[in-house]
């Protein structure tokens, strides 16, 4: 496996994504579609006002507003025009950073999220985790990788209940619908078992639903979401203290929540323990992002890497003993302080 190499974005691109997180946290809902733009029809010797949007597939969508001349459509067009100008300027912020590297999410993935985000479910216990975690947490430390990631996996975790709002009437894949994609549950290996992913009809598009557990998998029913979850072990390591985060899309900066930092890295070491034997490739995905995250927090916050390692549950050391060597033959020796770091989790 090839060594690993990270760089810094430059200042002024750091300040424009900590000022693009701050304005997406006072965001009450997002649109689930492009920004779109006020078109007019001439129909019957009259003109109408309508928002042509694109949906989450492409499609394209008009949505009547009124009659051009009458005053009850004025205040509609003012406030459709003021979230048209709000979602441009998300989107223009997202492609500026998109454009240095900044990790982003498919399209489709974004408009899943930020679905998701519409419920309420990232203030109320839920927590993105995986990849598009990992690439938030990056971008969030200012960091771009010299070869970028790409997956269109949504991993989300439930830490304690998650208290909606609402009642999901149709649970889990309801919500998901909502987002105009076609997703549908996708049955477990063992069919006597419930299904805990999703997927988009003909697409690789896949949400899945995790849970703290142990080493049998088991899926678990999350009631408030009329759903079935994963239990993975040591997973409740991760999930304690979250973070604040948003991901990045095309039209989209979806507010969310991440794993600690430090916690995530960590955890990543474990993970790739379990998976050496049953799941190599994605076990060495594991230690290059528990690798690149020992090398950014030992340069950027020393402290908090060791707070994390102090908490590691006494049934995951040795696992977390065995991954830090292969994770630390990933780093070159400029990043010394990694590897004095990971150097010492091998002798715990």
């Amino acid at each position: 496996m090839n060594l690993i190499y990270f760089y810094y974005f430059d200042a002024a691109f750091q300040v424009l994504y900590a000022d693009l997180v701050e304005r997406a946290f006072a965001q009450s809902s997002l649109l689930l579609s492009s920004p779109g733009t006020i078109i007019v029809q001439e129909k019957k010797g009259g003109f109408y006002l309508y928002w042509r949007v694109y949906d989450a597939e492409g499609r394209r969508r008009d949505h009547y507003i009124g009659p051009r001349d009458k005053p009850e459509t004025a205040g509609k067009l003012a406030e459709i025009t003021a979230r048209i100008a709000d979602a441009r300027s998300f989107a223009e912020s997202s492609l500026a950073l998109r454009k240095q590297g900044y990790a982003a999410a498919e399209n489709s993935a974004a408009i899943t999220l930020a679905t998701l985000f519409n419920a309420g479910i990232f203030r109320q216990g839920a927590i993105l985790v995986g990849t598009h975690a990992f690439g938030a947490l990056l971008n969030g430390l200012g960091v771009r990788l010299s070869t970028n990631y790409f997956t269109e996996d949504i991993d989300i975790a439930r830490y304690g209940r998650i208290e909606l709002a609402i009642r999901l009437e149709e649970g889990f894949l309801g919500l998901l619908k909502q987002s105009g994609l076609p997703f549908v549950e996708v049955p477990a290996l063992d069919a006597r078992k419930p299904s805990t992913s999703f997927r988009v009809r003909g697409r690789k598009l896949t949400v899945d639903l995790l849970v703290p557990g142990d080493e049998r998998y088991l899926g678990v029913p999350i009631t408030e979401l009329g759903a079935h979850a994963t239990a993975l072990p040591h997973f409740d390591y991760l999930l304690e203290e979250p973070v604040p985060a948003v991901v990045l899309g095309r039209d989209h900066v979806v507010p969310v929540r991440v794993p600690n930092p430090a916690r995530f890295c960590l955890h990543k070491l474990i993970v790739a323990a379990l998976r050496l034997t049953r799941a190599p490739q994605k076990a060495g995905k594991d230690l290059v992002q528990a690798a690149v995250l020992a090398a950014v927090l030992c340069e950027r916050f020393p402290g908090e890497l060791d707070d994390a390692a102090r908490r590691i549950p006494p049934k995951a050391i040795q696992r977390v003993a065995r991954s830090a060597g292969r994770a630390l033959a990933l780093l070159p020796e400029r990043y010394a302080a990694a590897r004095d770091f990971l150097a010492g989790l091998m002798q715990t």
